[in-house]
């Protein structure tokens, strides 16, 4: 089920990233790149897909421990879809 929520975040965020708008790509890409330089953990310039899972494994972790308290985000262990938006909104500016 977690694999599955990730593999979904990962999705959704690639999806956004590749359909921002032309205004928000300065703003954006500061976040990105930030995503990477944490996702590449050989420094090899690149992001594989286990490196990317991994990454967005621990934007999910941190996200839950953030939101444990809050029934809109959290229920039942699980993240809402105001959760998975609220997480990829600390990734993407302007990602509603």
């Amino acid at each position: 089920m977690k694999l599955r929520m990730l593999t979904a975040s990962a999705l959704t965020l690639a999806t956004l990233i590749s359909t921002a708008p032309a205004h928000a790509q300065g703003a954006t890409q500061i976040r990105v790149d930030d995503f990477i330089k944490m996702a590449d953990k050989n420094n090899d310039g690149m992001v594989t897909r286990q490196e990317f899972v991994n990454a967005m494994g621990q934007m999910y972790d941190k996200s839950m421990t953030k939101m444990a308290n809050d029934t809109k985000m959290v229920k039942d262990h699980m993240m809402t879809k105001d959760g998975v938006r609220a997480l990829l909104s600390d990734l993407y500016i302007g990602g509603n």
